[in-house]
C-alpha cells in the first residue's frame, strides 16, 4: 500500500513538472510570437518612413519646369528616390520650406530672395532653412511697360544721367527684396537717388504685369515668364539685369534638419536636376515635350517652342554638377555666386534689411 501511494505521488509531481514545463515553453513561445510581431511592424514602419515620398516645391516658370522630365527619363527608378512634385506660385516656395516637411521638404530660391530673408526665417537657430546648391543663375530679369513714354535704359542710355531720372520719376511696380528690385536700387545707386524717393509698389509680378498694363502702374518688374506674356501683349522690355551686370543664382533650399534626414536623397535630386537639364538643352528643340506640357497646364503664359528657348537663353543653366562646380561655385567663372553675393549684400545694408553681411552659404558636394 506504502509503495502504491508513493508511486502515485512520484506519478502526480512527474504529471505537475511537465505540465510546467509545457506552460513555460507555450509562454515562450507567445512572447516570441509577440517579439515577432513587433520586430514585423517595426520593420513596416521603417520602410513606410523610407518609402515616404520626397515632396519638391516647384513654381510653374520655364527653368525650374525642367525637373518634370525627371519621371519620363526614368530618374527616381535610377537613383531610388520617389519625387512628389507640389506646384505653387515662387513667392511661396521659400516660406512653404520653412515648416519643415509638413507642407515641402524641399524648395528653390533665389540667392537675393534668400539673403534678404535668411535672417528673419532662420529665428530659431536650432533649425535654419540653408542654401544647399545652384541650379541656374539668373540674369534676364527686369522691367516692362506699356507706357509709350517710358524711356528704354541700355547700354547707351544708361550713360546719360537724364534719362535715368526720367526712368526712375516713374510709378514702379516691383517686389521688396527681390532681384529686381536690387536692379532699380542698382540704377538709382548709380544716379546717386534714393530707393525711397522713387514712387514704388510692393507687389509681386504677376500683379504688377496686369497693373501696368491697366495704367495704374507705368513700370513693372518682370521675370522671363512676365517678360514674354508683356512682348505678346504689345509691350516692351525697358531695363535687364544684364544692362547693369548683376545675375542671382537659384537653387535648392531646405531646413537643416531635412538635409539631414534625407541626405542621400536630396543629393540624388540635385543630380536628377542636372541630368533633366542636360537632356533639355542639349538637344531643346526635340527635348521640350515634357516641359512645355507642364507649363502649358500651369503657367500663366503658354510657350511656343521658340518663346521658351529665348526664355531659357537669359539665364545660366548648367547641364551637370561640374560645370555648376566650375562656373558658380569655384568663385572664379562667369557667374561666380561669390561675387552675386557680395553685390546682394551691398544692397541689403544699403535698404536697411541687414546692419552687416551675411555669412555666403556652404554648398553641399551632392
Amino acid at each position: 500500500m506504502k509503495k502504491s501511494t508513493a508511486s502515485i505521488a512520484k506519478l502526480t509531481l512527474h504529471v505537475l513538472t511537465c505540465a510546467a514545463m509545457m506552460l513555460c515553453i507555450a509562454s515562450c513561445s507567445e512572447q516570441q510570437q509577440q517579439d515577432k510581431q513587433q520586430s514585423t511592424a517595426e520593420t513596416a514602419a521603417s520602410a513606410t518612413v523610407a518609402q515616404a515620398p520626397l515632396r519638391m516645391g516647384i513654381a510653374p516658370y520655364q527653368e525650374i519646369a525642367l525637373l518634370v522630365n525627371e519621371k519620363p527619363l526614368g530618374l527616381e527608378k535610377k537613383y531610388g528616390v520617389t519625387l512628389e512634385l507640389i506646384t505653387m506660385p515662387w513667392e511661396d516656395l521659400l516660406p512653404a520650406v520653412a515648416s519643415a516637411g509638413q507642407t515641402i521638404d524641399i524648395g528653390f530660391a533665389s540667392l537675393s530672395d534668400y539673403l534678404a530673408k535668411a535672417k528673419r526665417l532662420n529665428s530659431k537657430q536650432d533649425d535654419p532653412i540653408i542654401y544647399l546648391y545652384p541650379a541656374w543663375v539668373f540674369h534676364g530679369g527686369g522691367f516692362i511697360t506699356f507706357n509709350k513714354d517710358v524711356p528704354e535704359i541700355n547700354a547707351k542710355s544708361i550713360k546719360d544721367p537724364a534719362i535715368v531720372k526720367k526712368f526712375l520719376s516713374y510709378r514702379v511696380g516691383v517686389q521688396k527684396n527681390s532681384c529686381c528690385h536690387m536692379l532699380l536700387w542698382k540704377l538709382a545707386n548709380d544716379a546717386g537717388i534714393k530707393l525711397p524717393d522713387l514712387k514704388v509698389t510692393d507687389t509681386t509680378l504677376n500683379d504688377g504685369l496686369l497693373a501696368t498694363e491697366n495704367g495704374s502702374l507705368d513700370i513693372a518688374a518682370s521675370g522671363l515668364t512676365q517678360r514674354t506674356e508683356a512682348l505678346k501683349r504689345h509691350g516692351r522690355v525697358v531695363l535687364t539685369m544684364d544692362t547693369v551686370g548683376l545675375m542671382d543664382p537659384g537653387g535648392f533650399v531646405c531646413k537643416e534638419s531635412i538635409y539631414k534626414k534625407r541626405k542621400k536623397e536630396i543629393d540624388s535630386l540635385v543630380r536628377m536636376w542636372f541630368e533633366c537639364t542636360n537632356y533639355v538643352l542639349s538637344d531643346i528643340d526635340h527635348h521640350n515635350k515634357a516641359t512645355l506640357a507642364y507649363l502649358k497646364a500651369n503657367a500663366s503664359t503658354n510657350y511656343t517652342p521658340a518663346e521658351f528657348k529665348s526664355a531659357l537663353s537669359q539665364e545660366f543653366i548648367p547641364q551637370s554638377v561640374e560645370e555648376a562646380q566650375t562656373e558658380v561655385v569655384s568663385g572664379k567663372g562667369k557667374y561666380s555666386i561669390s561675387a552675386a553675393s557680395d553685390e546682394i549684400n551691398k544692397y541689403l545694408i544699403d535698404i536697411g534689411v541687414a546692419k552687416s553681411s551675411f555669412q555666403m552659404p556652404k554648398m553641399i558636394t551632392p
